[in-house]
């Protein structure tokens, strides 16, 4: 995973992308304490990478945000298989 998100200019509004993180990581957290199904982390991960991010004059970096996104779609896909 990166371990910055580097600024861009045309790049994801910070706010958008940090909610998504946010919503990601509390997700995976769940499923590795068992406080949520996996099909409920299935549901919400899915809504939450569903949605396109708005793009602006001054944002974070859409490469990395698209990688760092997915890589942590992908520990959730993880743990909902185990």
């Amino acid at each position: 995973m990166p371990g910055v998100l580097r600024a861009a200019f045309r790049g994801y509004d910070r706010a958008e992308v940090m909610r998504r993180i946010d919503t990601l990581n509390v997700l995976l957290m769940g499923l590795e304490e068992g406080l949520i199904t996996k099909e409920e982390a299935l549901e919400q991960s899915e809504e939450a990478v569903s949605a396109p991010i708005k793009t602006v004059f001054s944002g974070f970096n859409k490469e990395d945000t698209d990688s760092y996104v997915a890589e942590l779609r992908e520990r959730i896909l993880y743990w909902t298989s185990k």
